[in-house]
């Protein structure tokens, strides 16, 4: 397989496995619409980050946002950004872990870590058009892109490369692809990868192949996703046997290697 003909076969394998679940309109609509929808606030880009900071490993199932997101956001005094930037994220824990329960403290701090240091990010800015701004200005070419996201990894904490290029790429930059676990299974199926510790050839990787086929990463990493997971989180839907799924597609990657 060329590599130019990844994204197709990709695209392909999910139509037939969401058959009968999701319809081929409902796919397209899902992997060419990010979740921020249309960036047009920093109090969205900060509402987008609380969830995102929590989505990886264990975290989501300690912070649990999505069912807290209301006593999260009046602990912070959201959409105040410059209070939230001024507290202290100790404190801020364990103000979280006394109402919420002493389990993973440690997920907590981090958690709130990030809080904080992303409101201190945000707050730097002199309004919403220069925070676009200057998100636009690094979306001109793949070397400002990955630029941007390390940076952003720097800057606020518990955020890391793969959750920076989430949070960009759901807030609608769809030049951005997140380098999670099943990208990075993939990319190695395809020997486009040598180490699953390797994040930021990922998403090189999966530039590529997004440039080959002539489309965004953003739908490259929504079709791999959706393969892995069967998760069409939006619209409620779940595929069967996401990971008999995620095996049978790595079998064919790997048997028909660019």
């Amino acid at each position: 397989m060329k590599i130019e003909d990844i994204y197709g076969f990709s695209y392909d394998f999910l139509v037939d496995i969401s058959s009968g679940t999701v319809s081929k309109s409902e796919i397209d609509t899902f992997i060419s619409e990010p979740d921020g929808g249309e960036l047009s606030s920093i109090d969205g880009a900060f509402e987008l980050l609380l969830s995102i900071l929590q989505d990886f490993q264990m975290f989501p199932n300690v912070i649990k946002y999505a069912e807290r997101s209301e006593e999260i956001k009046e602990a912070i005094r959201f959409p105040n950004i410059s209070y939230c930037a001024s507290l202290d994220p100790e404190q801020l824990a364990e103000r979280f872990i006394k109402r919420f329960g002493a389990i993973r403290e440690r997920c907590w701090r981090r958690y709130c870590k990030g809080i904080v240091t992303g409101a201190q990010f945000l707050d730097g800015f002199d309004g919403f058009e220069d925070f676009k701004r200057t998100l636009d200005s690094h979306d001109r070419d793949a070397i400002s892109r990955e630029a941007l996201a390390l940076y952003l990894s720097k800057t606020i904490s518990n955020m890391g490369f793969a959750i920076a290029c989430n949070w960009l790429k759901e807030l609608g930059y769809m030049n951005y692809s997140k380098p999670d676990t099943h990208m990075k299974d993939i990319c190695l199926a395809l020997g486009l990868i040598k180490s699953k510790n390797d994040d930021v050839g990922c998403f090189r990787a999966m530039n590529s192949v997004a440039d080959g086929a002539g489309v965004e990463p953003y739908r490259l990493d929504k079709v791999w996703w959706l393969i892995c997971s069967g998760n069409y989180y939006r619209i409620n839907r779940q595929i069967p046997n996401p990971r008999i799924n995620k095996e049978h597609f790595l079998r064919l990657l790997e048997a028909n290697r660019p």
